[in-house]
C-alpha cells in the first residue's frame, strides 16, 4: 500500500510501512523516473557525540506516521520518525518532513524539521532531500546532467562518466569509490557557484535546487552504481549545528518535473535567487573592458625574479600594444613571491620598495590605465613566522581539533575560516592598504570563489554556527567593496571562479574548470548574464603542435561567444606561436568591435537558434529595442551554411554583420514563417546583428 502525492503532473509514492520513496513519475510524459529499487532513506544525519569529534551517520527510525493532508494551494504529505539510528544504537531525535506539492505545477517543496532530544549528541549535517535509483526514460545513455562546478558542467551518460577514470582523479571534485557505489560531491559556496542541478533527457527533466536564503554552506551530492546496475540519486547536505534541545527548520528545498532541457532550471533558480539579491552596479569605467593583461612574472619558484616593480609601466604598455588592455593584473609582487609567505602581503624587497610599487602603478593610471592586484584570500603558509600565533588560531578546525592542510608547490598552507572576524579585517585591511598606498583599482581575491569551502568548528571564532563560510565571504565583499569605493568610486573586485552570492559584488569572475572534465561555462552565463566572467586563453603550456593550436582556438572561440573577457599574458606566446599570436589579435580586434553591443546585449546562450548545422556553435544576445546579435564560430567556413533564428517581432528589416577577417559583405535575412534564415559567414569567427 502506497501514500500519494500527486496531480495532473506529479505523483510522488511512499511505501506506507517503511515510509520510503517507491515512485518519482513525471505524469506529463509517463516516465517513472524510479527505475531501480534502492534502499535509501528519506534523510540521513551526521552526528558528534560529545567529546569525541568522530562523525557517525544516522537515518529515520522507529516509531512513524504520514499523512497527506490538503493545503490552500494543493496538498501536502507529511512523514514524521520519533527517532534516529545508526545501527548500533538508537537517538531521541524526532524528525518531521513535509513535502507539499501545488495544484497545477510539477514542482513540490520539500522542508525538514529535526528535534534533538538526544543528551550528549549534537546533530552537524542534514542531507535531504535524498533520492536514489533514478534515470530517465528507457535509456540511461542519453541523459544529461548539468552540475554547478565553478562555471559549469554538462555530462553525457553521468551514470558511465562518473565512474570513469577522469573523474576518479579529478582533483577536489573528484568521484569518490565506496564498495560499489560512486559518489561526487561538491560544497556551495566555492567549488559549487550556485545550488542547483539538473538531469534531463529529450522527453524529461528533473530539478533539484535548494531555495535557501541564508545561503548556508551546502553540499551537492551526486551517486550512482555505474553502468553495472544502472542508476542515479541526489542529495542536498545542509551543515548547521544542532545541540540537546534545540530544533531546527530547514529552508525549502525544490523537486520539479518538466518537460524541457536544462534551460528551464536556470531559469527556475534565476527566479528564486534575484528575490533575495540584486548585484551590485560596477563602476562605469568597467563597461567597457575586453582583455586583460595579466602579469604573474615577478617573482616565483621561492625566488626566481622574472621582472621588477620598475619595469611595470612597460609591461602595461606592451599589453596596451599586443592586448588592446588598459587593465594589468599584477600577482607574484608579495614578499617571497607568488604561493610563498602568504599572508603576508607586504612588497617583495628584491623587486623594490613600496615607493617604487606606488610609483609604478602611478605611471600606469596617469596613461589611464587600471591596475589590479592579487592576493591569496583564503590560506595560510605553515612556514610563516607568524603561523604559531596567527595562523594556527584563524584557521578552519575540523571537529577533532585538526587543521585543514593544503599544499601548492613546496609550501603547506592551512586554510583560514572566512566566518572569523580577525581574518575578515586582516584580508580586508591589506585590500584597503593596497588601493590607498600603492594606488591600486582593483583587488583579486584568489581561490575565493574556486577551492573547497568546510564548515568550522572552532569555539573560540566569532562566527555562531559551523556551516558559516559563506557568510563570511559574503560580508568581507560586501564591507570590502564600500570602503574601497570610498577612496575611489572606481574600485573594484575580482574572485578567482564563481559564486553567485559572491559574484554580485564582484567586477569579475576568472571561471576555469579543466576541459577534460566537461566544463560548460555557458550554464553560469545563461544564469547571471550580468556577472563578467574572464576566460583564460592564452595557450597551454602543457600542449605542442596542433594540439596545442586547437586548444586555443578552442578557448579563444568559447570566450567570443561567452562575451568574456579575454585573460592574455605577456609571456604565454613562446617561439612557434607565430599564428597563435596573430590570430589573437586579429579575435581581440573582433571582441572590441563586438563591445559596444555586448554592454547592451543579454545573453541568451542557443535560445532562438535552431537546427543549428554541424560545425557551427551559435550564441544568441538580445538587445533593447528587439535587436538580436548572434555570435558564430563556424569550423568549415569553405562550405555554404545557413542558420535559422527566431525573427524579431517586427522582421529583420537590417542586417549588419562583421567578422575576425575584417572583410566587408552583406548578408540578408530570409522569413520562414516565424523564423529567419541567415547564412552563415565563411570566416572561424564572425557576428549578425538582426534589427527591426
Amino acid at each position: 500500500m502506497a501514500i500519494l502525492l500527486e496531480n495532473d503532473l506529479f505523483r510522488l509514492a511512499f511505501d506506507q510501512e517503511r515510509l520510503r520513496i517507491v515512485s518519482l513519475c513525471n505524469k506529463a510524459t509517463g516516465d517513472e523516473h524510479l527505475k531501480r529499487d534502492i534502499e535509501t532513506p528519506l534523510c540521513l544525519l551526521a552526528c558528534l557525540h560529545d567529546g569525541e569529534g568522530v562523525r557517525r551517520e544516522f537515518v529515520p527510525q522507529g516509531p512513524c506516521r504520514a499523512q497527506v493532508r490538503p493545503t490552500a494551494g494543493g496538498q501536502a504529505l507529511e512523514v514524521a520518525f520519533e527517532g534516529v539510528s545508526d545501527g548500533e544504537r538508537t537517538l531521541p531525535i524526532a524528525l518531521r518532513a513535509t513535502i507539499e506539492l501545488g495544484a497545477g505545477r510539477a514542482e513540490a517543496e520539500w522542508r525538514l524539521e529535526v528535534d534533538n532530544r538526544a543528551a550528549g549528541w549534537q546533530v552537524v549535517e542534514v542531507l535531504y532531500p535524498y533520492l536514489r535509483g533514478l534515470y530517465l526514460g528507457h535509456d540511461w545513455q542519453d541523459d544529461i546532467l548539468i552540475y554547478p562546478h565553478h562555471a559549469g558542467e554538462r555530462t553525457v551518460a553521468p551514470i558511465r562518466e562518473y565512474t570513469s577514470d577522469r573523474y576518479l582523479h579529478f582533483g577536489r571534485a573528484q568521484t569518490h569509490r565506496q564498495g560499489d557505489l560512486y559518489w561526487r560531491e561538491i560544497p556551495y559556496c566555492g567549488l559549487a557557484s550556485m545550488m542547483w542541478l539538473y538531469y534531463y533527457d529529450q522527453a524529461n527533466g528533473l530539478y533539484l535546487a535548494s531555495h535557501d536564503d541564508d545561503f548556508r554552506l551546502t553540499g551537492l551530492r551526486v551517486e550512482t552504481a555505474g553502468p553495472a546496475d544502472p542508476w542515479i540519486g541526489f542529495g542536498l547536505r545542509k551543515y548547521h549545528r544542532i545541540r540537546p534541545g534545540e530544533a531546527w527548520s530547514s529552508k525549502p528545498s525544490i523537486v520539479a518535473l518538466t518537460q524541457d532541457d536544462w534551460h528551464w532550471g536556470a531559469r527556475r533558480y534565476r527566479a528564486w535567487f534575484r528575490t533575495h539579491v540584486v548585484a551590485a552596479p560596477n563602476p562605469a569605467l568597467l563597461h567597457d573592458e575586453f582583455t586583460l593583461n595579466q602579469c604573474y612574472q615577478f617573482k616565483r619558484e621561492g625566488g626566481t625574479i622574472y621582472h621588477r616593480f620598475d619595469d611595470i609601466p612597460a609591461l602595461y604598455e606592451a599589453g596596451r600594444r599586443e592586448f588592446q588592455a588598459r587593465h594589468i593584473f599584477i600577482a607574484s609582487w608579495n614578499r617571497g613571491g607568488f604561493d610563498w609567505d602568504y599572508p603576508e602581503y607586504h612588497p617583495d624587497m628584491e623587486l623594490g620598495s613600496p615607493v617604487d610599487l606606488a610609483s609604478a602603478c602611478r605611471e600606469v593610471r596617469s596613461r589611464g590605465g587600471l591596475v589590479t592586484f592579487y592576493i591569496n584570500a583564503r590560506i595560510f603558509d605553515t612556514a610563516s613566522d607568524y603561523f604559531p600565533t596567527l595562523g594556527r588560531r584563524w584557521a578552519i578546525k575540523g571537529a577533532d581539533g585538526s587543521l585543514r592542510l593544503e599544499k601548492y608547490g613546496p609550501r603547506t598552507f592551512s586554510v583560514s575560516c572566512p566566518a572569523h572576524s580577525e581574518w575578515q579585517k586582516w584580508i580586508g585591511d591589506i585590500a584597503t592598504w593596497m588601493v590607498e598606498a600603492y594606488g591600486a583599482t582593483g583587488i583579486y581575491l584568489d581561490q575565493l570563489g574556486s577551492a573547497e569551502p568546510f564548515p568550522c568548528y572552532d569555539p573560540d571564532h566569532t562566527h555562531l554556527d559551523i556551516g558559516e563560510f559563506n557568510a563570511g565571504y559574503l560580508a568581507l565583499l560586501r564591507s570590502l567593496r564600500a570602503r574601497l569605493q570610498q577612496l575611489n568610486p572606481n574600485s573594484f573586485l575580482m574572485i578567482e571562479n564563481c559564486g553567485d552570492i559572491y559574484s554580485a559584488w564582484v567586477w569579475g569572475n576568472l571561471t576555469w574548470n579543466g576541459e577534460p572534465y566537461d566544463e560548460f561555462f555557458n550554464l553560469y552565463k545563461y544564469t547571471f548574464p550580468e556577472y563578467v566572467q574572464v576566460n583564460m586563453v592564452n595557450p597551454r603550456p602543457q600542449l605542442a603542435g596542433e594540439e596545442r593550436q586547437r586548444r586555443f582556438h578552442q578557448d579563444m572561440e568559447r570566450a567570443m561567444l561567452l562575451g568574456s573577457v579575454f585573460w592574455l599574458g605577456l609571456d604565454k606566446f613562446s617561439d612557434g606561436d607565430e599564428a597563435a599570436h596573430r590570430y589573437m589579435q586579429r579575435a581581440v580586434a573582433m571582441r572590441a568591435e563586438l563591445q559596444p553591443l555586448l554592454r547592451q546585449a543579454t545573453y541568451l546562450d542557443d535560445d532562438g537558434v535552431y537546427e543549428v548545422p554541424e560545425g557551427i556553435r551559435a550564441s544568441h544576445w538580445a538587445l533593447a529595442g528587439d535587436g538580436h546579435l548572434y555570435i558564430l564560430a563556424n569550423h568549415s567556413p569553405a562550405r555554404e551554411r545557413y542558420l535559422d533564428v527566431a525573427a524579431p517581432a517586427a522582421g529583420a528589416r537590417r542586417v549588419v554583420t562583421g567578422n575576425i577577417d575584417r572583410v566587408p559583405e552583406k548578408l540578408q535575412a530570409t522569413p520562414q514563417g516565424s523564423r529567419v534564415r541567415i547564412r552563415v559567414p565563411a570566416h572561424s569567427l564572425s557576428w549578425v546583428l538582426l534589427l527591426p
